[in-house]
């Protein structure tokens, strides 16, 4: 039965590219895949703040927090931001242990009441993707729901890549004023106080390792060679008496505590 349903909603989703229509019967097409508690839709931008385009049994007082506040806690915000890919991307694949204590999960995920999420995220045009979210306030999705959306990917792509071609280059989702997007802040923010040992420099190097970022982008955020910042990994290294950014991450957690 829910084949019969995705391909019916997937031949409704095809006549309304092109149209006003086409976001719904493309969340149509999704849902028939997996069911979602309620669907959330977001515009995400490499340089630009994020746009909501609109949503299924959700709070306009929450969009308007997470446009307000929590959008720069958001992890897809920043995985769009960092690595501009689209596909399947379940919330889970995204949440380590500290983005899993930050702002976006444990408060405004919590005051959703959404236990999980999982964003299909599809190229929207220059530098912006059109996220749709799944989301589950009762219990979390199955690594199968995963599979058979990312079997069904193609046929996602598909429909907004026809959509997005139809358009005139000057049109848009939304009506909300473009307007610069501040930098993701999902992981640790380092204050100065926290090892006195090290250099501003070396500082903003370890907020970078303990964001996540490897090597490489280290060093072109920074604008040094990766044989740098290998080199100022080290001296830190000796500063702090520790040989492992696990252990560099131990020592972060022990003196942030209160």
């Amino acid at each position: 039965m829910r084949g019969e349903t995705f391909w019916q909603t997937f031949a409704a989703a095809i006549a309304a590219t092109g149209t006003l229509n086409h976001v719904d019967r493309l969340i149509d097409t999704i849902g028939a895949v997996v069911s979602p508690d309620l669907i959330t839709v977001t515009r995400y931008s490499a340089t630009r703040r994020p746009e909501f385009v609109k949503h299924r049994g959700y709070s306009e007082e929450m969009v308007t927090r997470y446009l307000e506040t929590y959008y720069v806690f958001d992890p897809f915000y920043a995985h769009w931001r960092d690595e501009r890919r689209t596909g399947i991307v379940p919330l889970k694949s995204l949440a380590s242990d500290r983005i899993k204590r930050g702002r976006y999960i444990a408060e405004f995920l919590a005051q959703s009441e959404i236990c999980d999420e999982i964003g299909v995220l599809l190229e929207d045009g220059d530098d912006w993707c059109l996220g749709i979210f799944l989301d589950r306030s009762r219990q979390p999705f199955r690594d199968a729901d995963v599979d058979v959306l990312n079997e069904r990917f193609s046929v996602f792509a598909a429909l907004h890549a026809l959509d997005t071609r139809t358009r005139h280059p000057s049109y848009r989702r939304t009506t909300a004023p473009v307007a610069p997007g501040a930098v993701p802040a999902n992981g640790p923010v380092i204050s100065a106080t926290l090892w006195p040992e090290l250099s501003a420099r070396e500082l903003e190097l370890v907020e970078l390792v303990l964001n996540g970022h490897p090597t490489a982008t280290i060093a072109a955020r920074l604008g040094i060679t990766t044989g740098t910042v290998k080199n100022h990994r080290a001296r830190i290294y000796e500063k702090l008496d520790i040989t492992t950014e696990r252990e560099l991450f131990l020592q972060f957690f022990q003196r942030s505590q209160p």
